[in-house]
């Protein structure tokens, strides 16, 4: 499987530094070398093929990728995306609702090539947001978007997931604040 979309080498140092603070280094033995050379060195090169995270949340499993996700993305991430969403939340009385409107750009600092859509509910209290990838992709991978909407409902003071919904090519949320 050779994939289109690419994961930063800033969140795999975040999800290194994840597995390893959650003790969980050694789950991941018998991964490629190739992955075992994006954790181990991740600034080795700028960004890496998204099949290497595909690999990681598939040796890890779902509950433990989700735990790893939210890690990664509060203490690897996170202060990456802090100083643009300070911004956009000093200028807003719908935090979150603000923060969606700038997913893109949030998105963009972890991966390449995934597209997200933000489709907002009439009344300003929820929305559906899609995480479009350019082929399938494992259903498991969806428990990776769980760790930036932790940020996200973090940041604003509120929101939760609601439901969500996995296909090959799109991991859809509804979430709600």
């Amino acid at each position: 499987m050779s994939t289109t979309w690419k994961v930063s080498a800033k969140y795999l140092k975040s999800m290194a530094g994840a597995l390893h603070s959650l003790g969980l280094d050694g789950t991941l033995e018998g991964v490629s070398s190739q992955a075992r050379t994006a954790l181990q060195t991740p600034h080795a090169q700028s960004w890496w093929p998204g099949e290497l995270l595909v690999e990681l949340v598939a040796r890890l499993g779902n509950d433990k990728a989700r735990e790893v996700s939210i890690r990664a993305s509060r203490d690897g991430m996170g202060p990456l995306v802090r100083p643009l969403a300070s911004v956009v939340l000093a200028l807003t009385r719908s935090p979150f609702e603000a923060l969606l409107s700038k997913l893109s750009a949030f998105v963009g600092a972890g991966v390449q090539g995934v597209e997200s859509r933000v489709v907002f509910k009439e009344g300003g209290a929820g929305a559906t947001v899609s995480f479009v990838f350019p082929e399938p992709v494992p259903v498991e991978l969806a428990a990776v978007w769980v760790g930036l909407f932790d940020v996200g409902f973090s940041l604003a003071k509120s929101g939760r997931i609601v439901s969500e919904h996995a296909e090959p090519t799109t991991h859809r949320f509804e979430v709600a604040w």
